[in-house]
């Protein structure tokens, strides 16, 4: 009898060690899955607003090459939100920016010339939270036969992406 009431306890004992180690491990795995799934939140809201700010820059730079004329290269300065000393503006960046004829960045045709008019635009590394940003060159005549719709596209190596139509200057919004 003492046998049996033994041999039970040490199911017992062994079924109860097994239930909390699948539900210690079933909780450990749902948190992973959901941390993960907000950091490529993060990414992808990243990527939006590195967008935002390299169609700011695209906008900034046509209305600037037609104010100055139409030349060949025209210099983007940004300013700070406030005044400084003496209510003066306060300079934060100065760039050069190579323009098209119609008035647009531009660049070689190729990911490399992708590679340049980003960092015309945005002044910064090529990267998003450790991640490598990708610049790709889409001809337009491959794509549809049309020079005007040839892209220059930013993507993570997995997710989201947004395009710059090279010909047109239009920033095309992130997509998955």
């Amino acid at each position: 009898m003492k046998r049996d009431q033994a041999a039970n306890d040490r199911s017992r004992s062994l079924f109860i060690n097994i239930t909390v180690v699948v539900v210690f491990v079933s909780l450990m795995l749902g948190f992973i899955l959901y941390l993960n799934e907000g950091s490529s939140n993060l990414r992808h809201l990243a990527l939006k607003n590195l967008a935002d700010q390299f169609s700011t820059s695209v906008s900034n730079s046509h209305w600037q090459w037609q104010g100055e004329g139409r030349p060949q290269i025209v210099m983007l300065i940004t300013y700070a939100n406030k005044l400084g000393d003496n209510n003066t503006l306060v300079e934060t960046d100065r760039k050069p920016i190579f323009m098209s004829h119609r008035g647009w960045p531009k660049a070689e045709p190729t990911s490399e010339g992708c590679s340049n008019i980003w960092n015309m635009m945005l002044h910064m590394p090529m990267n998003i939270d450790g991640f490598k940003v990708f610049a790709e060159y889409y001809d337009g005549l491959k794509l549809s036969n049309n020079l005007l719709d040839s892209v220059c596209r930013y993507r993570l190596s997995t997710g989201p992406f947004f395009e710059y139509k090279v010909f047109l200057g239009q920033v095309l919004k992130v997509r998955e």
